[in-house]
């Protein structure tokens, strides 16, 4: 059994010292999409379980809406996305959006 609230706890804690104490927006928005794109890609393959990865998707926006804050609203959408479905059209919309973010390179725009 995988352990959600590890990989959250992970995320948010990596995150979180890349806004708060690098007070770098930019990379922690950027390392989210990356972060967010590896388990898409691990779901698609089933090396992780779609169902774990919707409920990791809830878990961590909740955790980021509570935490350092400085969010990207299409990273948010990212996880959004996951949260209405993992089935494979929407893992494929998620991975799209992140190949998106990635190209335009738009981490540091805020507006949550």
């Amino acid at each position: 059994m995988i352990d959600l609230d590890k990989i959250v706890k992970r995320i948010v804690e990596t995150y979180t010292k890349y806004v708060d104490e690098d007070l770098d927006i930019y990379s922690g928005n950027r390392y989210l999409t990356v972060a967010i794109e590896t388990l898409v890609h691990e779901a698609l393959k089933n090396t992780f379980p779609r169902k774990q990865l919707r409920t990791l998707a809830e878990k961590l926006r909740d955790e980021l809406l509570e935490g350092p804050g400085s969010l990207n609203p299409y990273v948010m959408e990212l996880l959004g996305i996951l949260e209405e479905s993992t089935e494979e059209n929407n893992l494929r919309e998620a991975l799209e959006l992140s190949r998106k973010l990635l190209k335009e390179d738009r981490f540091e725009k805020l507006e949550v």
